[in-house]
């Protein structure tokens, strides 16, 4: 086999692992929603994957790549399409999870259209600059796989819309509680294993570089999972099976900006500070300032994104990749610099852009259901059917 031949298979089975993010999501998310909602919560995603489709078919490419961007990638023509795939379901995931900040309140044509232009204003930019050639790659920015433009911007925009949209119906008074944690699990598996795809097959690499990444992935995700099983059991007494499963997730989230540059003992570093951080935003900022991130977008994504960025920064080995640059504990500050830059204005933009965005749009579309629907349940209301009889 030829060096293109390689990455063109490698890009059609990292394709095919991406995919099972999208049902690993719905799952990990239809699981811990209130049983009245778990259907609408789980179309989410899979709207987010179709319209996205579309859209990134019509505009993506040449919104962040320009014309030819394929061409500049490297690969043989054939794979030209798919390369617009592997793009295209990394977009969907980016949505899907923002979903996760403001289901069991947020009207599903709302989101829908949110999410188009969202596309567009927010996650098209950022890949452009960090990806496509732009001036936060050009700075020496690295995001292997999404940390900042996956991320980040979804966790920001979880945050901010979360805000604008307002906390659910009886939020902080009335128990709300998962309707099938097992659903979740299953999702975090799935995840788990698409993972594997999206942290190695963002970008025309030599398969070295791709079992690097592989064996990166897997460390940080275990290292997170046991070191929130750790702080909950510390505080709590009781470990559990969900935390395990949010420590994975986030471990996953953390590791996905230099899955390609770090090696396989500082995986295991970012993901401790993945654990540890994502825990406390989950179970201590959230509180303090009070804002109703359903499932916790922010606290996983976006904290877990900016962590991955700045470790980057830290642990970038030429070691482990020699396209990529040193860390600071490495020899090269500069690389910390970058990385904080592309991780800060990655934050401030996607709260930004997506806050205007969110409430120039509820100047004509109502964001949220009327009180009585989601009393009743978004699964019937919004969709006319039921997840248990």
């Amino acid at each position: 086999m030829t060096q293109g031949t390689d990455e063109i298979l490698w890009l059609l089975i990292s394709t095919s692992l991406v995919m099972l993010t999208i049902p690993g999501v719905a799952l990990f998310y239809g699981g811990m929603v209130r049983k009245k909602n778990v259907l609408n919560t789980m179309a989410m995603p899979l709207s987010a994957l179709a319209v996205v489709s579309i859209e990134w078919l019509c505009v993506g490419d040449a919104l962040v790549y320009g014309r030819g961007g394929n061409a500049e990638l490297g690969l043989a023509h054939s794979a030209g399409s798919m390369w617009s795939l592997y793009p295209a379901i990394a977009a969907s995931l980016a949505l899907a999870l923002v979903a996760g900040a403001i289901v069991e309140r947020v009207r599903f044509l709302f989101f829908l259209i949110f999410g188009m232009l969202w596309i567009a204003v927010v996650f098209g930019p950022l890949s452009f600059w960090l990806w496509g050639g732009g001036w936060l790659g050009r700075l020496g920015s690295l995001d292997f796989a999404g940390g900042a433009v996956i991320h980040i911007s979804a966790g920001m925009t979880a945050l901010v819309t979360a805000m604008a949209i307002g906390p659910r119906k009886g939020y902080g008074h009335v128990e709300m509680i998962p309707n099938h944690l097992p659903f979740s699990f299953l999702g975090a598996g799935l995840l788990w294993v698409g993972w594997f795809g999206l942290s190695t097959g963002a970008a025309p690499v030599s398969m070295t570089v791709v079992t690097s990444a592989f064996v990166a992935t897997q460390m940080s995700c275990v290292a997170a999972a046991l070191t929130w099983m750790v702080a909950e059991w510390l505080q709590r007494d009781k470990p559990t099976a969900l935390g395990m499963a949010s420590g994975a997730v986030a471990g996953l989230v953390a590791i996905a900006s230099g899955a390609g540059y770090v090696s396989p003992l500082s995986a295991v570093v970012i993901g401790i500070g993945a654990g540890g951080l994502c825990y406390m935003a989950v179970n201590y900022v959230k509180l303090i300032l009070g804002y109703d991130d359903s499932l916790d977008v922010f606290g996983m994504h976006g904290v877990g994104g900016f962590w991955g960025m700045v470790a980057t920064g830290l642990f970038a080995s030429t070691g482990t990749n020699p396209a990529g640059s040193d860390g600071l504990f490495y020899g090269y500050p500069y690389q910390f610099f970058a990385q904080m830059v592309a991780a800060i204005f990655a934050a401030l933009f996607a709260a930004g852009a997506s806050l205007l965005l969110v409430k120039g749009l509820s100047l004509g579309l109502s964001p949220r259901v009327a009180g009585e629907e989601e009393t009743v349940g978004l699964d019937l209301t919004q969709h006319g059917e039921k997840g248990y009889s």
